[in-house]
């Protein structure tokens, strides 16, 4: 039961909270019909997903076991808990899985999909493993979080039911993903003393605190105004005006609670308070929008 507990440690399962909402989207918004969200095809997608997400969270832990030491305590005791080599064999099994399920939709004529999923794989691999390990490179290091979670597997959900993507929903993943880039930058800069005595130097390292910070209150007011948009083109009943109006509300306090804290005169210290309510930035908006696309097929 420990090494149980500490695998869903080192999978995040705080922050993966919000896989259903990630794994959703994607179909919800592309389906004229609630009965099209109900095939295995979405269903082996949202299992390349998970086992995806699940590789790319143990792979930080696993390569991140000294830093995490030094700051997240709790993530490395729960590494030494799993082991090093048992985590190594249950990354090499989730790999199998999404190189099975990579030629599923191959098999399936679901190419570009394929594609997306094993490229969330690739994205996973070199942000966080040596040599190239991209969370230590600067401003490279956003690049394939918030590709590889923001967008990757929002556009393959989409594509499994239509294959034409429309302008408004390229639109509705600009949104999220600077929504959802404000929000991971305050975990970067939650890290900043940690990853400066590790020698990893991400953005925060590259612009400074204030900078990031400032870039995080951009990036989430903007995206957020962006996904209200979008998504304000699909209400259609009553049920679903008062989930926007709820969407509203939490788009509102995250990006609110993120930009309070240039007001502060500590900001390092304020950003490591926000770090963590990290989930609850993350479920607060993103399951809105679920309910928000499930209620306008209804």
């Amino acid at each position: 039961m420990e090494r149980i507990k500490a695998f869903l440690e080192v999978s995040r399962w705080k922050i993966q909270l919000v896989s259903l909402a990630t794994i959703l989207l994607g179909p919800l918004y592309s389906a004229e019909f609630l009965s099209e969200i109900f095939t295995y095809d979405v269903l082996f997608f949202a299992l390349y997903f998970l086992f995806t997400i699940t590789f790319a969270c143990n792979i930080n832990c696993y390569y991140d076991r000294g830093v995490d030491s030094l700051g997240k305590k709790h993530l490395s005791n729960s590494v030494d808990i799993v082991g090093l080599s048992n985590l190594k064999k249950i990354m090499i099994v989730e790999s199998i899985f999404i190189f099975a399920l990579f030629f599923f939709f191959i098999y399936r004529n679901q190419l570009v999909v394929a594609l997306l999923g094993l490229l969330g794989w690739v994205f996973a691999y070199i942000y966080s493993s040596p040599p190239t390990r991209l969370k230590s490179k600067g401003p490279l290091g956003v690049i394939p979080v918030n590709l590889g979670v923001y967008v990757l597997p929002i556009l393959a959900g989409y594509l499994i039911i239509d294959p034409n993507i429309s302008l408004d929903f390229l639109l509705f993943i600009l949104g999220y993903v600077l929504l959802n880039l404000g929000i991971n930058l305050v975990n970067v800069a939650e890290d900043y003393d940690v990853d400066k005595r590790c020698n990893i130097f991400t953005i925060a390292h590259k612009l400074g605190i204030r900078k990031t910070m400032s870039l995080a209150s951009v990036t989430t007011i903007l995206g957020g105004i962006i996904v209200l948009i979008t998504l304000y083109l699909q209400v259609n009943t009553t049920y679903s005006t008062i989930t926007f109006l709820l969407l509203l509300i939490t788009v509102v306090f995250t990006s609110l609670d993120i930009s309070s804290t240039l007001l502060t005169g500590d900001i390092k210290t304020s950003a490591q308070t926000k770090g963590k309510r990290l989930p609850l930035y993350f479920i607060s908006t993103r399951y809105p929008m679920v309910l928000i696309l499930l209620l306008s097929l209804i």
